[in-house]
């Protein structure tokens, strides 16, 4: 059988962990030390689920603390309970109550009393012992009634601190808290309205009867390339093209070469140049010639993949056979020819060219315009018109690859002019004051504007508004709020009537019992209409 084991309980552990702690123990007698204040030992029903536990577990458990009531629930539950330091809590007679006490007391003393023969010293002293005790009982009515006096007189202040504190904060909420104050105002009103033109330009004019306003030019380039499908077919014979290196190996002199000098290649296959050139002269070094080269472009004599040669290492000039310059003027091609055919092929038609040049334009528009919008801060006004995009460079090869596409090749550029409609409006709003006089200020406003036209080189723009406001008498809000704070219904009036231009005025002072403006200053809304 194992040795008896300890086991220690957390202050913060549950019932569940402990029967845990009580099941995993490899012995049959556990001691289980409970500490002062733990959850554990401040519920009864813990220790007799702890006492169930044991008694199905087959297994005896012995409560060690110093917490006198977890002794208590523990000896309640059915289990020993003892305490380290004061074994002699643990007796059964230091747990009796004070009921308990004296109803044995009592007993006894009836016992002494029953009919036997003794001597009458005994019976006085008895007597003596009785009154004695009735004694102790009326003193101990007495303070108990002292007490009970005592403590209904503190209950009776508690009340009444009760319901002060009570009636202090109903007062504090129905005088502080909950006064409320509304106040609307309806003031004289005029309008004023502005139905002309609008300029914006990078440097805005002063002291112009035209309304003008700076604004800012954003602008982007961008160029792309494109193929698409030629749809196209035609019968063609192409001639093989490519470049030959002519030398001159003769003199000094340059040699002229007319438009559609014949070269002739080693098969015999003839290319005349494109154009007229001149071959530079040749150098002498240390009494030799060094032959000078000049590349020029060759066409085939005639059309189809026969012309299509290779790299030639020499090619003749036929118009310079049987003199000395046949030998020493000659050709080189350092690249294919290339080009030659005869047969059918694809070709864009002016509905692919079209098609082609319209897609390319608007995915440069659409890109252009995400960049330019992108760069424009948000408190910056855009008009429908004050973007301009513009196609700079367009070239078209028309020519058809392998796969029959051509291609389409676009510049083009997006301009966009913008300016702070804040500015406009501030503007607006200047010249309304000036016309109608500086105690009124704006109560609404609305805009509208026109169509633009814009000189996007010159960064500049023009376009009609149609601007409409209400004025209404201008009245200091806070200097008024600071003014009617804390003063009565009369005095309200006597200073909201004093105001310049009011027509009309409406004053809700809330709860009904309210008679004056409330202090806090939060508490008092103030609308002008």
């Amino acid at each position: 059988m194992h040795e008896p084991r300890k086991i220690n309980v957390g202050k913060d552990e549950e019932i569940a962990v402990v029967i845990e702690k009580i099941i995993d123990a490899d012995c049959q007698e556990i001691t289980l030390i409970i500490p002062r204040f733990s959850h554990f030992g401040e519920s009864a029903s813990n220790f007799r689920l702890l006492k169930r536990e044991a008694d199905i577990l087959n297994k005896k458990v012995l409560v060690e603390t110093v917490d006198n009531k977890s002794i208590e629930y523990a000896k309640a539950s059915g289990l020993e309970a003892i305490n380290p330091f004061m074994p002699e809590f643990s007796k059964e007679a230091d747990r009796e109550e004070p009921e308990t006490k004296k109803f044995k007391k009592k007993n006894k003393k009836e016992a002494k009393r029953e009919p036997i023969e003794i001597k009458p010293i005994i019976e006085i002293e008895e007597e003596k012992e009785e009154e004695e005790e009735e004694d102790d009982d009326e003193d101990e009515n007495e303070s108990e009634n002292r007490e009970g006096f005592f403590m209904s007189t503190v209950r009776t202040v508690l009340k009444l601190i009760t319901a002060v504190l009570v009636l202090g904060v109903v007062y504090f909420l129905a005088f502080r808290v909950l006064p409320h104050a509304e106040i609307k105002l309806l003031t004289a009103k005029t309008s004023w309205a502005y139905n002309n033109s609008v300029i914006v330009e990078k440097v805005a004019r002063t002291g112009s009867s035209e309304v003008a306003i700076p604004g800012q030019t954003f602008t982007q380039k961008k160029n792309f390339e494109i193929k698409a499908q030629a749809t196209g077919k035609k019968q063609v014979e192409n001639k093989a093209k490519g470049k030959i290196i002519v030398y001159n190996g003769y003199s000094t002199k340059a040699q002229p070469l007319i438009k559609e000098t014949r070269f002739a290649s080693p098969e015999g296959k003839i290319f005349f140049s494109v154009k007229s050139v001149t071959v530079p002269g040749a150098d002498i070094v240390e009494g030799k010639i060094v032959p000078s080269s000049l590349e020029i472009d060759v066409v085939a004599e005639k059309a189809g993949v026969d012309y299509n040669i290779g790299p030639a290492k020499l090619f003749t000039i036929p118009g310079f056979k049987g003199t000395a310059k046949y030998q020493a003027f000659y050709g080189e091609s350092k690249e294919a020819m290339s080009g030659g055919f005869v047969g059918e092929v694809s070709y864009p038609t002016a509905a692919d060219i079209k098609s082609a040049k319209d897609k390319l334009s608007q995915m440069l528009e659409s890109e252009l315009k995400t960049e330019v919008y992108s760069q424009i801060p948000p408190d910056f006004k855009i008009l429908d018109g004050a973007v301009n995009f513009s196609v700079l460079n367009q070239t078209v090869k028309e020519e058809a690859d392998k796969d029959n596409n051509f291609s389409v090749f676009e510049e083009a550029q997006m301009t966009a002019i913008v300016f702070k409609e804040e500015d406009l409006k501030s503007l607006l709003i200047e010249r309304a004051l000036k016309e109608k006089g500086q105690e009124y200020e704006i109560k609404e406003s609305s805009l509208e504007y026109g169509l633009v036209r814009g000189d996007f080189a010159a960064g500049r723009m023009s376009f009609p508004v149609d601007f409409k406001s209400v004025l209404r008498k201008k009245i200091d809000v806070e200097q008024l709020r600071e003014k009617i704070v804390g003063q009565s219904q009369a005095k309200l009036k006597e200073a909201i009537l004093s105001l310049p231009g009011l027509e009309n005025m409406t004053i809700n002072l809330w709860p009904v019992w309210v008679s004056k403006v409330p202090l806090n200053e939060k508490k008092i809304d103030i609308t002008i209409d």
